[in-house]
């Protein structure tokens, strides 16, 4: 979306002690450890953001048979297309911006009645609460968009374990072009941060209810929601973290509809906006 401002500190993570070392040095400064995939879904406040940022870059990835281990800081989509030239079928999750270790945290995937991330994890490690940890699928508590490290401070999701289907390579690749294609011609391809909502607790798509308000177009400042996909939010020039927060809200009342964010909004002070 290219918004926001720079972080009081940046760290790339490449080792589990890289990850030890970054925790301990945000509890010394007494500062929140902002986890940052490839961008996808997250919008920093302006000016300087009094935290650490650290993005994961550990990207190894083990094929064997059905099983496959894939670190936190692997492109999901280059996952999906590793996978299907090894005859495995993870072409559901096509398109889908962010890294692994996002897509896990977040539960990325199609809609609410759709497929998920979490149909295909076994377990999870994490560095969490100080500690390393492995989480079996239950105990991640995955729901639509949701994780159990979503109520974790500063959790790190480090590897993934995943039992993923096969199914012919011709196949998987002729679905993930199928899917590139429809995402191609229903979702903006330009400064966005990614779908905004989450469906409604009915199940309702967040754009359905947006369109039916004809909110489509409706600006503030250079912040815009999409013509293309209403839950879509785009930056037609010099948009501002204040832009986007005064969108938001003008369709969270004008929809008179209890969106909830899909999006992360970080505050200078390092807090996430509700």
């Amino acid at each position: 979306m290219r918004i926001g401002g720079s972080a009081r500190y940046y760290a790339e993570l490449k080792t589990q002690q890289d990850v030890q070392e970054a925790w301990q040095f945000a509890q010394e400064k007494s500062i929140p450890m902002i986890v940052l995939g490839a961008g996808s879904n997250t919008v920093f406040a302006d000016g300087t953001i009094e935290a650490l940022v650290v993005t994961i870059k550990a990207s190894a990835l083990e094929i064997n048979g059905t099983t496959v281990r894939a670190e936190a800081g692997l492109p999901l989509a280059t996952l999906v297309a590793k996978l299907a030239a090894h005859n495995l079928d993870l072409s559901a999750l096509t398109g889908i911006p962010g890294t692994v270790g996002g897509a896990t945290f977040g539960n990325a995937g199609q809609g609410p009645q759709g497929v998920w991330l979490d149909h295909f994890i076994d377990r999870v490690t994490a560095f969490a609460d100080g500690a390393w940890r492995s989480f079996t699928r239950s105990e991640c508590a995955f729901r639509y968009r949701e994780s159990v490290f979503k109520g974790m401070a500063s959790p790190l999701i480090w590897e993934v374990l995943l039992e993923v289907p096969s199914r012919p390579k011709a196949e998987v690749e002729a679905e993930i072009t199928r899917l590139l294609k429809k995402r191609l011609e229903s979702q903006p391809h330009t400064r966005t941060a990614g779908s905004c909502f989450k469906a409604l607790p009915d199940g309702t798509p967040a754009w359905k209810a947006i369109d039916a308000a004809g909110l489509k177009g409706l600006k503030a400042g250079d912040l815009q929601v999409s013509e293309k996909h209403a839950n879509f939010l785009i930056n037609t020039g010099k948009g501002t973290f204040a832009d986007v927060c005064a969108l938001i809200e003008t369709i969270r009342t004008r929809t008179q509809t209890p969106l909830a964010l899909e999006m992360r909004l970080i505050e200078e002070a390092g807090t996430l906006l509700a």
